[in-house]
């Protein structure tokens, strides 16, 4: 693994039951009068039965938790242990390998153009940077001096906004600069970067970013990205669903109906649910069905978690 977002579809395809086997710290103990000493920690490689999966976006760590079933001598088979997986870590996985899940680690192996997205006006300023499956906000901040809107303390904003689009401008391929008036031209004038795009949106806050990758703003950028892909799938779930047209379903009992006649043309599930619809999920790759994993880290993949986060497209009516 190379890279943050490496780890993130790695937890996306790592399941309960999983046996996983890494190089890691395990703390070595010694009898005493009865009791146990805490010796130090030693280096080994272990494999363990997955039983938890625990991401921490804050430090970028993959902690896998299950009980120990090959080791040294010094470690006791079934007792438990974590393996904290970062990146340049090294591991093996064995597992019943589903379709989508080669499919999933494949798109990670994929290159995609990291884009800036800044959405500013005369109070804040938000930045978020978009990643293959969803948008990392890196910064934000509010403008001290917008009650007072003193030109030269507005100046100082500006420069402000525009020293952050520096700042992360050599890790990117494109800048959309936006917000719902002229802070964005302002910042502009002041940057000679021929990687900015402006456009307008209406908020300055991560509403604004959702609302950039909403309205199609990133196709300009970008011919394709996981969140691109997740968000026309989810728009064309939910335009379905408005329409009441019956090319779409939603709910266990009303995939499970679907399923059963071979309707569904692509099964939508988000991470957390997979469990729930694993054996429908191999029938509908058997019947030539796609299964889409959708992420809950960016707007509308949030929407589709609130409602039950298992959906279909379907290629007939119901």
């Amino acid at each position: 693994m190379t890279s943050n977002d490496d780890l993130w579809y790695l937890k996306e395809v790592i399941e309960k039951g999983d046996l996983v086997k890494s190089r890691t710290l395990r703390s070595i103990f010694i009898e005493r009068d009865g009791k146990k000493i805490k010796i130090g920690k030693k280096p080994m490689v272990l494999k363990i039965e997955v039983e938890k999966i625990d991401f921490q976006k804050n430090t970028n760590n993959l902690r896998l938790t299950g009980k120990i079933i090959e080791g040294n001598e010094e470690v006791q088979i079934g007792s438990y242990h974590s393996l904290d997986i970062t990146i340049d870590t090294i591991l093996s996985i064995e597992k019943e390998w589903k379709k989508y899940q080669i499919e999933k680690l494949t798109k990670a192996q994929a290159s995609v153009p990291q884009v800036l997205i800044a959405v500013v006006d005369n109070d804040e300023a938000t930045f978020g940077i978009l990643k293959k499956n969803r948008v990392e906000i890196v910064s934000s901040f509010k403008n001290p001096y917008s009650s007072k809107m003193e030109e030269d303390k507005m100046k100082e904003y500006y420069k402000k906004i525009a020293d952050e689009i520096i700042r992360y401008s050599d890790k990117v391929e494109k800048i959309i600069l936006a917000g719902p008036g002229f802070t964005k031209e302002h910042v502009n004038k002041l940057l000679d970067n021929k990687k900015i795009i402006l456009e307008n949106c209406y908020s300055s806050s991560e509403a604004g970013i959702n609302e950039i990758i909403k309205k199609g703003v990133l196709e300009k950028v970008l011919k394709e990205s996981e969140i691109l892909k997740e968000t026309r799938l989810i728009n064309e779930f939910f335009t379905h669903l408005n329409k009441d047209d019956g090319f779409a379903v939603y709910g266990l009992d009303e995939i499970k109906k679907a399923n059963e006649i071979g309707a569904i043309d692509t099964l939508l599930v988000c991470f957390d649910k997979i469990n729930d619809i694993e054996d429908i999920a191999k029938d509908v790759e058997k019947k030539q069905g796609k299964i889409e994993i959708i992420s809950k880290e960016h707007d509308l993949g949030e929407q589709f978690f609130k409602m039950g986060g298992i959906g279909a497209i379907l290629r007939f009516k119901v």
